[in-house]
């Protein structure tokens, strides 16, 4: 952690800034180890391994030793699955170019492992970020090199980032592994600046027979032990190989990535997740709208598709397999735009 992180967060229960408790500092500045504390809640909260931690729980290395045994960051910090293509894939799916990034303030909520962080921070001004998992630890590594990037480690829901404070906000593939994903989408379109930009990418909803044979394999699926579920998506990782995969892939759910490794990490994400929700291109642009972003736009979240279908609005027939995305765009509204508005109704 760096010290520039405490003009972005404040206590989430009364809005006091946070007193800073500084034990160890590596010879970069970082921040390695000390607290977080607020002194009119008589609350605190540890910087372990570089980052704060705002996990119920965790105070101490051994804490933290635990929640990495049990955590959903299993899949980020087991398998090698890095990609030359991850960064042409996030430019593809946002509409974002990199010169785009320069000078922003960026926050991705949700990094995982890094995967998109280790791209955003060498391109933007500053990167904030979190994830709930123990996956942040990897994220912290990735972009250490930069100086630039700011990591804690919370629940989206709880998170103590203060509001107005980011040009765009980010968050990819997680808001619907969350208890309520509408609830986890309610928490960051305020960090968004007037004017700033704000993209979220949520499953798309399948038909509803596809639902219910892909929860009864996921209500299985996902109660296995860590190890066991390592062993199943293994042996799953090869259903790639079966005559004409794509077919098939509509209507039991594997992955087609280009290596074993890579493959065994998707399945990971797709069945061992507690919760998994779909949305439908219209339901989240109305989150969108309410949320002050007038005219948000839906791209399609495979950064592959062709041109004619990226823009286009998805059919019924397009609900017909399992395990897409949608992505959603949307510019905020600056507040003088917003006023005028509310003036003439």
């Amino acid at each position: 952690m760096r010290e520039r992180l405490l003009e972005f967060i404040a206590c989430r229960t009364c809005g006091a800034d946070f007193d800073l408790r500084v034990d160890t500092k590596d010879p970069d500045g970082e921040i390695m180890t000390g607290a977080l504390s607020c002194a009119k809640c008589m609350t605190d909260f540890p910087i372990l391994r570089g980052i704060p931690r705002f996990i119920a729980g965790v105070r101490t290395e051994d804490d933290l030793r635990k929640v990495y045994a049990d955590s959903f960051g299993h899949q980020w910090t087991t398998y090698n699955w890095l990609r030359d293509e991850d960064e042409f894939e996030f430019y593809a799916i946002t509409d974002l170019k990199p010169e785009d990034l320069t000078g922003m303030t960026v926050f991705d909520a949700g990094c995982g492992g890094g995967r998109v962080a280790r791209h955003l921070a060498p391109r933007c001004k500053e990167l904030f970020a979190l994830d709930f998992s123990i996956a942040v630890d990897k994220a912290f590594e990735l972009c250490r090199p930069y100086g630039n990037a700011h990591f804690i480690q919370c629940d989206v829901n709880e998170h103590p980032y203060k509001a107005g404070k980011f040009d765009f906000v980010h968050s990819h593939g997680v808001l619907h592994h969350t208890p309520d994903t509408k609830r986890s989408f309610d928490n960051l379109p305020r960090l968004v600046k007037p004017g700033g930009l704000f993209y979220v990418a949520v499953f798309r909803q399948a038909a509803l027979p596809l639902r219910v044979s892909d929860g009864a394999w996921r209500s299985v699926l996902n109660k296995l032990p860590i190890p066991v579920m390592d062993k199943v998506c293994g042996a799953m990782s090869y259903l790639s190989h079966v005559p004409a995969p794509i077919f098939f892939k509509r209507f039991f759910w594997f992955s087609l990535q280009k290596t074993h490794e890579i493959r065994k990490c998707c399945l990971y994400d797709w069945y061992a997740p507690q919760y998994h929700h779909e949305h439908t291109v219209e339901e989240v642009q109305g989150w969108f709208r309410d949320a002050g972003f007038a005219d948000p736009t839906y791209i399609n979240a495979w950064p592959y598709c062709p041109p004619e279908e990226k823009y286009r609005i998805p059919t019924f027939k397009d609900s017909l397999r399992l395990g897409t995305l949608l992505g959603v765009i949307g510019r905020k509204e600056a507040v003088a735009a917003r006023a005028v508005s509310a003036a003439a109704q």
